[in-house]
């Protein structure tokens, strides 16, 4: 598949729309119900506080999260102080209103595929005909309202989104999609009609958007997987949410599909670990008095991270005539159990020698404390990785009082309840406080997901993810702050940041992901 340059944009634009629309339709359709809309109509300029007051039975954490990703897509605008958030409609939440109808519509179709993908795999679909008709709905809209460029370059993205990302997830984490030529699935007469209606297919083959979609079905399994929370949107904003926290008997995650999620986020990181691959190969090529005694990975997983780093070393390193001699340290942490059984089964199965230790991310003392008892080392005296962890923390209430002056623009809740921007900048300055010590001989090297503020967002429609990222991490209790919120708080520990091995993407201006080696 040869695309040119301008279609490879206009197809990751198209990504990064459908994903908005996954994450706002659930929480539009709950603000109309509730009438927040007509009042934010009425006010025009008001305040999370206020619309609180208005609106007692929201959770206001929640709710202020539904806020600023509407202020994302340009319909609000949001703003945060050290007092209050500010939120205020713009000129483009008139035309906005007009079509919350379609919205309303579309999120019905959020029960279906939070029942479809909590089964195992089963084709044909099952009834289908609900799919024809919300595709046949779509494409008569979008000829309907035609010359509606409100509607044509925003609306009818998001809610071809929601029918068909979760469509491709579906068929893309059950079935080898890298080999369309021999996917039965394709000759399904029904499933042809959907992907005819949505223009993915033309009758005898894929359209190069359906082969592109296709091969990039795995770009939307991080949102996809955050389908627990879209289906019970109105129970997060409003009712008793505290369950979808805890696990089912079988030890599963409820509010979030786990396998979807690590398949989604796997397929979508290869870029960033090339960059984190070159700092590796930089640390075990040097002499080895320079070398950290071994690598612990905290937040572990399946050990996959472990596994990589092991066979990079190996392979690409000069450390690699060193391990008979100077045998290299692999430790797996991890606050959940099963992931250190599967780490230790994972890595064993491969043939790489490590050792796994319960840890609580917030709490590195303790993890030293066990790698001295257990396996005789010191954790300052390993290189510490991290892949996407320290925004998932455990919230820690600060000791402290925020000081600085770069406020987050993000919104942030633990458990429902709103957490002032100046408290998540305080604890995040004293989360990396504690790992000083841990970290100041060999460093840490970690990747990390940011939020951009709202305004730059809605002025990049298409051009970043950030809306999606806001509202999963959001509603699942996580701090993903802007990069330079990171680094101030990374400074203000009284920690240094190697500007040799500092990496942004996509850029500089819009930075959603970030690799540091500090120490």
């Amino acid at each position: 598949m040869n695309l040119t340059r301008e279609q490879k944009r206009a197809f990751r634009s198209l990504l990064f729309k459908h994903q908005d629309g996954i994450t706002i339709t659930a929480t539009i359709a709950v603000l109309e119900r509730y009438a927040v809309f007509d009042f934010l109509a009425s006010e025009r300029n008001t305040s999370l506080g206020k619309i609180t007051e208005k609106f007692p039975q929201f959770h206001a954490g929640y709710l202020n999260i539904a806020l600023r990703s509407l202020a994302s897509q340009g319909v609000l605008n949001y703003s945060v102080t050290p007092d209050e958030v500010s939120i205020e409609t713009t000129s483009k939440f008139t035309d906005f209103q007009q079509h919350i109808p379609h919205y309303l519509h579309f999120n019905a179709l959020f029960a279906y595929y939070y029942d479809l993908l909590k089964q195992p795999f089963q084709f044909p679909l099952p009834t289908m005909d609900t799919l024809i008709s919300y595709a046949t709905y779509w494409i008569e809209t979008k000829e309907k309202l035609h010359t509606d460029s409100y509607f044509q370059n925003e609306v009818a993205f998001h809610l071809e989104g929601v029918l068909l990302a979760p469509l491709l997830v579906y068929l893309g984490y059950h079935a080898d999609l890298e080999s369309l030529e021999t996917a039965t699935f394709l000759e399904d007469a029904s499933l042809q009609q959907v992907l005819q209606l949505l223009e993915l297919h033309d009758g005898d083959e894929l359209t190069t958007k359906g082969e592109f979609l296709f091969a990039k079905s795995y770009a939307y399994g991080v949102t996809t997987s955050y389908m627990p929370i879209m289906r019970h949107k109105e129970t997060y904003l409003t009712g008793d949410f505290l369950p979808f926290f805890e696990q089912d008997h079988l030890g599963n995650e409820q509010h979030v599909f786990r396998g979807i999620n690590v398949w989604g986020s796997g397929g979508s990181h290869a870029t960033y670990f090339n960059k984190f691959d070159a700092v590796l190969v930089d640390i075990f090529n040097q002499p080895l008095d320079k070398q950290p005694k071994g690598i612990i990975d905290v937040g572990c997983g399946n050990g996959a991270l472990l596994e990589h780093i092991f066979e990079l070393i190996w392979n690409k390193t000069q450390r690699k005539e060193d391990l008979n001699n100077n045998k290299l340290i692999l430790i797996g942490a991890d606050y959940n159990k099963e992931a250190l059984l599967s780490t230790k089964r994972n890595l064993e199965r491969a043939n790489v020698w490590a050792e796994v230790v319960w840890g609580d991310i917030g709490n590195p003392a303790e993890i030293d404390a066990k790698l001295q008892k257990l396996y005789n080392v010191k954790l300052e005296e390993l290189l510490n990785v991290r892949s996407f962890l320290d925004h998932n923390r455990p919230f820690n209430e600060p000791t402290g009082t925020y000081s600085g002056n770069l406020l987050s623009t993000g919104a942030f809740a633990h458990r429902g309840k709103h957490l002032h921007n100046a408290d998540v900048a305080q604890s995040l300055i004293e989360h990396f406080q504690k790992w000083k010590p841990y970290i100041s001989t060999h460093g840490l090297l970690f990747i990390e997901l940011h939020t951009v503020s709202p305004t730059t967002v809605a002025l990049n429609l298409g051009k970043t993810p950030c809306t999606a990222y806001d509202v999963t991490h959001g509603f699942s209790d996580q701090y993903i702050v802007e990069l330079d919120v990171l680094l101030d708080a990374i400074a203000k520990a009284g920690i240094s940041i190697d500007p040799n091995h500092s990496y942004r993407f996509p850029s500089d201006d819009i930075s959603t992901v970030s690799i540091n080696l500090i120490q």
